[in-house]
């Protein structure tokens, strides 16, 4: 079960980072400025300040994350039958963040979303899964986080917590578990957030309402589907298609910079 976070200027400082890095990413994209090159910046940076840097330098490996906030929320609720307000103000917070930028927050503050964006530019074959077969993986193993919570008070993400890696922290399951998660990476697009992160179904709920998200402007739009081909995941697709639920969009900007009409695709609250 993860360690009950108390609060220290180090964690504040981190959550604060994660705002002032989503509000200049949303600028960035809101401006079409994000390029392959800035997003790489942002990546490796990342990577570096939210992953290893916080990872080394708080205690107790104690390196907080989207995940960390759904799993101390329920453990304490469904374990303890207590609710731990500072969790429950950072889950809040985060859900904001997804509800404004879109799935920002899993985009560019999340230090193991970033190292498997930074794994996956590798020259390699690509699978993009379909969105129906990662969802349900996903929403299975949300369950399972519940059901283990409520009969056993077992975290099973406890026992192969990829995060762990970040403060070199490691048992043979995380070490194993870990090590799969990053050679995925390489062929699969952030396949821990799609198939197993229980902020990422959730804060996918979200996204179905996000103000900023890219939006098509159809009047502009040339019908050359760059955009679709740019994405990562199936997200564009759905927003192409005008589809109302769509696939997890995790603000990386690559449809905006494919599209070669500016005025046709944006970060925007409408078209």
């Amino acid at each position: 079960m993860p360690n009950r976070m108390t609060l220290n200027p180090l964690l504040i400082s981190k959550f604060l980072l994660w705002i002032v890095t989503i509000v200049a990413a949303t600028i960035l994209l809101r401006r079409h400025k994000v390029t392959s090159k800035v997003r790489l910046a942002f990546t490796v940076g990342g990577v570096l300040l939210f992953g290893f840097t916080y990872g080394l330098l708080a205690q107790n490996g104690l390196n907080p994350n989207p995940v960390f906030s759904v799993r101390n929320l329920l453990a304490s609720v469904l374990v303890k039958h207590q609710l731990l307000l500072p969790i429950a103000a950072m889950l809040v917070i985060l859900l904001v963040i997804v509800w404004v930028s879109n799935k920002s927050i899993c985009g560019w503050g999340c230090q193991l979303g970033l190292l498997q964006d930074l794994l996956h530019r590798a020259p390699l074959s690509k699978w993009n899964p379909p969105f129906w077969l990662s969802n349900t993986v996903r929403i299975v193993a949300f369950v399972a986080l519940v059901v283990g919570l409520v009969a056993a008070g077992r975290d099973w993400i406890g026992v192969i917590d990829p995060f762990q890696l970040f403060s070199l922290n490691f048992t043979p399951g995380i070490a194993l578990f870990s090590a799969g998660v990053l050679i995925a990476s390489l062929f699969v697009y952030r396949p821990w957030c799609r198939f197993l992160c229980p902020f990422g179904l959730i804060g996918w709920l979200v996204e179905q309402m996000s103000l900023f998200r890219p939006r098509i402007n159809r009047e502009e739009c040339r019908e050359c589907q760059l955009c679709v081909k740019a994405c990562p995941s199936q997200a564009m697709a759905d927003f192409y298609d005008g589809k109302k639920i769509h696939a997890d969009c995790f603000a990386c900007g690559a449809c905006i910079e494919a599209c070669p009409w500016n005025e046709a695709l944006g970060w925007r609250m409408k078209p």
